[in-house]
């Protein structure tokens, strides 16, 4: 497999199980009060850097939330016919604090059931606050369970025994405040087989 293969396998994976489990909001910055018309998405998997608004796919509604995936460095073992791949993704959702209809509220009938809150009043909610982190981190955590989960994605196979390192996007060892932005990342390893046919032997097999 090549590594452009190995790549896409990632993010279509990501794709396919990762990001449907997941709904976050979909970002409007002319609107980061009780103004925004609240829309929840489904984020969206990228191949090594995230598009610009204006070069984004059909039917992707925006860059954010997404998660991207991107290589760190690989290693071909000639010897044990084996490439072994770190896997970097990086995680990105959009919250400038709470809306009404983030929050839930008792349904008061003795079932303990929630419903969200809906009305006049939830609507013209907002509280501006710097909880939007949890966005990320419950997007990374949900991506976690599913790579900790899985033996294989595709051909490729999760190296369980270089185990999974995660963290916030830092800057000189500083976390940086992108207000409403919120950002964070995972790493792992995944190893295929590798196939190469010497060129000098070509015409034996």
């Amino acid at each position: 497999m090549s590594i452009v293969n190995s790549i896409e396998t990632v993010r279509e994976w990501l794709g396919s199980t990762v990001c449907p489990m997941v709904q976050l909001k979909l970002p409007d910055d002319s609107a980061t009060d009780a103004s925004y018309p609240y829309k929840l998405v489904n984020p969206t998997a990228f191949s090594l850097f995230v598009p610009s608004k204006d070069r984004l796919p059909p039917k992707v509604p925006a860059p954010i939330p997404s998660v991207c995936v991107q290589i760190v460095e690989g290693t071909d073992s000639l010897t044990m016919s084996s490439r072994s791949i770190k896997i970097r993704l990086c995680f990105s959702a959009w919250d400038p604090g709470y809306h009404g209809r983030d929050i839930f509220k008792p349904k008061n009938d003795g079932s303990g059931a929630y419903v969200q809150w809906q009305n006049e009043e939830a609507a013209a909610f907002f509280e501006k606050n710097g909880e939007g982190w949890r966005d990320a981190w419950n997007f990374v955590d949900t991506a976690l369970r599913m790579i900790e989960n899985a033996e294989y994605i595709g051909p490729l196979r999760v190296m369980k025994e270089d185990g999974i390192t995660f963290g916030p996007v830092s800057e000189q060892d500083a976390v940086p405040d992108f207000y409403p932005y919120w950002f964070a990342w995972v790493e792992f390893a995944v190893e295929e087989i590798l196939t190469r046919t010497p060129k000098d032997y070509q015409h034996l097999l």
